[in-house]
């Protein structure tokens, strides 16, 4: 298959790029660079340094004829979002929509959207939250992702078959420790560090932690479902920010306490999210416990120090 990847030397897609490649597909590989990382990519793929928003981009894609188009890239930042909505819609929005219009263009049959569970549902009515739960985002982030989402099932819905994929909390090598999102990688190297963590709020806030090789195996199924596809990928196991840091103090041999700040707004307190529709149609589940994927983060980022 030829398959494009939007966002592919990111976090998240860089690793769905390794399992395609080990699949044999041929890979096109496009992301403007402004958080992705060229030694994520191996020799083998094609990168394309361009914005998602870029005139050229509907060119690139009808020239390549993907028989898939996953779409990545985004900005994926709440405090981000809740300091610069408009760029935040003009990336995650105005961009997912022209990934849109170039899938139609080039009559890509399939397209795979990885976006947000954990942003997406807002205050919970009930924990685990379903896909049907009821969508109300916090922040703009959020907002802007549940809006591509609807953009796309009124866009493309008819003519490409769509599978949308609602990620839990990712972690796992590649994560960026630098920036506002990724809690796992920023405790984890100010930890190794020997350097203060900060927690916004009281700690008790809980997240729903799913390791990044099980999100990209959960790619791959649905890659070769014939039907169109909506599901969350997730631990479906609530674990304390405190519990985290508990975590990774124990694995890293940490001993200062954590400084506690302010909530941050925009931050949802509390997220699980069920899996047993990807149980069920993708006959997926996660398979790397957390404490084992928090040991091959921490490798990962030792290796990086």
């Amino acid at each position: 298959m030829r398959v494009l990847v939007t966002g592919g030397a990111g976090f998240v897609g860089s690793h769905i790029v390794d399992r395609l490649l080990a699949e044999g597909d041929e890979v096109l590989v496009v992301d403007d660079m402004s958080t992705g990382e060229g030694r994520n990519l191996s020799g083998e793929v094609r990168l394309e340094e361009l914005d998602i928003r870029a005139p050229s981009f509907g060119k690139l894609v009808s020239s390549f004829r993907p028989d898939l188009i996953t779409h990545t890239a985004a900005r994926a930042s709440v405090p981000a979002s809740m300091s610069d909505p408009s760029l935040d819609a003009e990336v995650n929005i105005v961009g997912g929509i022209n990934v849109c219009q170039a899938a139609l263009t080039s009559r890509c049959p399939q397209m795979i959207y990885v976006t947000t569970g954990g942003a997406l549902y807002g205050t919970s009515e009930y924990l685990p939250c379903d896909e049907d739960h009821p969508i109300r985002p916090l922040s703009p982030y959020g907002l802007s992702k549940w809006t591509l989402e609807l953009y796309m099932r009124m866009l493309v819905s008819g003519s490409v078959r769509l599978k949308v994929l609602r990620l839990a909390n990712v972690y796992g090598p590649r994560q960026d420790p630098s920036g506002e999102a990724g809690v796992v990688a920023i405790f984890a190297q100010r930890m190794l560090r020997g350097e203060r963590v900060m927690i916004f709020g009281n700690g008790e806030q809980t997240r729903d932690f799913v390791y990044v090789e099980d999100v990209a195996r959960a790619h791959e199924l649905a890659q070769g479902l014939s039907e169109p596809l909506t599901v969350n990928i997730s631990s479906g196991a609530a674990t304390t920010v405190m519990e985290l840091f508990h975590r990774l103090a124990k694995e890293t041999h940490y001993r200062l306490p954590p400084q506690h700040e302010g909530e941050r707004p925009g931050d949802v307190k509390h997220v699980v999210l069920a899996n047993s529709r990807a149980q069920r149609r993708l006959r997926w589940t996660p398979q790397t416990s957390l404490n084992d994927g928090l040991r091959e983060t921490l490798a990962w980022l030792r290796a990086e120090v």
